[in-house]
């Protein structure tokens, strides 16, 4: 049963708290000078800055009653806690405020229920907080886990705040979140994660923001960060530039995905096998041809359908030409896989008609064809009539027009019998013409399967 009064035992700085705590106000232990108050030089703190975490956990679970007009929070800045913070199962009403701390042992908050923790600039050895419950806000920004900092099937109502933290990791990963829910966002922007970064079936209701998050696996690993079967409403992922190793995304579902071409880290693969996204950013400054080069440089077997998603969202921005510029590297990629015959037709599709995508190179050939079979046939003359007592009057354009347009009908070809080299150009041309016509009906049935 708690009193108005401290426990005798406590050291000075300990009751301290405990008034600060009933007028809930901040106690701040801080020198004042920011290299003696670095917490991860708390050996060198005089004594008065000592904090048990015994105490800390007799205010938090059995705290006393708050002043008259006043509410309880605990507000500590700049303390050495000294033993092992456990609150493993507890329920804290009260606010949590433990910044600029550093600890001597891992704060364990195993399915503890929390409505604000703040750990903002403290030094900790390591956090664990399997299925730990946040009503409002998780944050630990500019600090610093040496070790693992393990949130697996956490749910936290509100945002979690990694920025800036410097998170070190021993077990081949820095943070385990797998199947963690955060319904507001996961922001960690200036990241640093010696370590895998385990996000695999997390649930983000808003944005996870690794904007300048500095990734690196463990020795002898190759993965970054493993976000496989993510589901996040926006994902920010431009990396610093000194990132490394793999960030996989596979069978994630994401709204829009930002990735920024021009400042992809150079040792970065990113995994898109069987990733959804609605859209892409950046688009409006991003032609077609930069993204390409991207998806071939750093994204790990490109497959035609995540070159379709692509293609989908600079559709869905407006931007028709570029899609096309991507749809026709995805045919490409599609028919390469088909064999040698395959490959050839698709070279075919792509010189004629761009795969449906460029039909006006359709026009072009034809136009080609036609001028330079007008221009034989202009200076060979005519080729000796089928029915010398009748027939069409002979024009070089005309007949060449017949030759390669399947189904014409202008009565030219079958009124001409060519012999010799004008029996090989007409039978160049006619054989060209069904080609061009055949590539012309398949690259449109292609568009409109698409579409439908």
């Amino acid at each position: 049963m708690t009193t108005e009064r401290p426990p005798s035992s406590w050291s000075d700085t300990e009751k301290r708290l405990w008034r600060a705590y009933r007028r809930g106000e901040r106690l701040d232990l801080r020198a004042g000078d920011a290299r003696l108050d670095d917490p991860s030089r708390t050996a060198d703190w005089p004594a008065d800055r000592t904090v048990r975490a015994d105490a800390l956990a007799l205010l938090l679970l059995h705290g006393p009653q708050p002043e008259p007009g006043r509410s309880c929070r605990l507000d500590l800045l700049g303390a050495r806690v000294t033993g092992r913070l456990d609150l493993t199962g507890a329920t804290v009403a009260v606010p949590v405020k433990l910044m600029a701390c550093g600890f001597a042992e891992r704060v364990v908050l195993d399915y503890a229920e929390v409505t604000w923790w703040n750990l903002d600039g403290s030094h900790l050895p390591g956090l664990d907080g399997e299925g730990l419950r946040v009503g409002l806000w998780l944050g630990l920004r500019n600090g610093t886990v040496a070790d693992e900092l393990w949130l697996h099937d956490a749910r936290i109502s509100g945002g979690l705040d990694l920025s800036g933290t410097t998170l070190r990791g021993s077990g081949g990963f820095a943070l385990m979140g797998k199947q963690m829910t955060v319904d507001g966002g996961l922001r960690a922007r200036g990241l640093r994660a010696a370590g895998e970064l385990r996000l695999s079936r997390s649930r983000i209701g808003g944005t996870l923001d690794l904007t300048g998050a500095r990734l690196s696996p463990a020795t002898g690993a190759d993965g970054a960060a493993d976000l496989e079967d993510l589901r996040a409403q926006r994902l920010l992922l431009d990396l610093d530039p000194s990132s490394r190793g793999t960030v996989s995304l596979a069978a994630a579902e994401i709204g829009t995905l930002v990735a920024t071409p021009g400042s992809w880290p150079g040792r970065c693969t990113l995994d898109l096998a069987g990733t959804t996204f609605t859209a892409l950013e950046p688009v409006a400054d991003c032609p077609p041809r930069t993204r390409l080069d991207w998806l071939t440089r750093h994204v790990a077997a490109p497959s035609p359908a995540v070159h379709a998603r692509v293609a989908a969202a600079y559709r869905q921005a407006g931007q028709e030409q570029a899609a096309r510029t991507v749809l026709i590297r995805q045919e490409r990629l599609r028919h390469r896989s088909f064999g040698p015959a395959g490959r050839i037709w698709g070279l075919l599709l792509e010189a004629v008609v761009g795969f449906g995508y460029r039909p006006a190179r359709a026009l072009l050939w034809l136009a080609l064809l036609v001028a330079a079979g007008t221009a034989y046939f202009g200076l060979t003359g005519p080729p000796r009539p089928v029915n010398p007592a009748g027939g069409p009057t002979w024009d070089p354009l005309l007949y060449v027009l017949d030759l390669v347009v399947p189904f014409l009908g202008l009565g030219q070809r079958t009124a001409w019998d060519p012999a010799h080299a004008a029996k090989a150009v007409a039978l160049s041309l006619t054989v060209a013409g069904w080609v061009l016509a055949t590539a012309v009906a398949g690259g449109a049935a292609r568009v409109l399967n698409r579409s439908t």
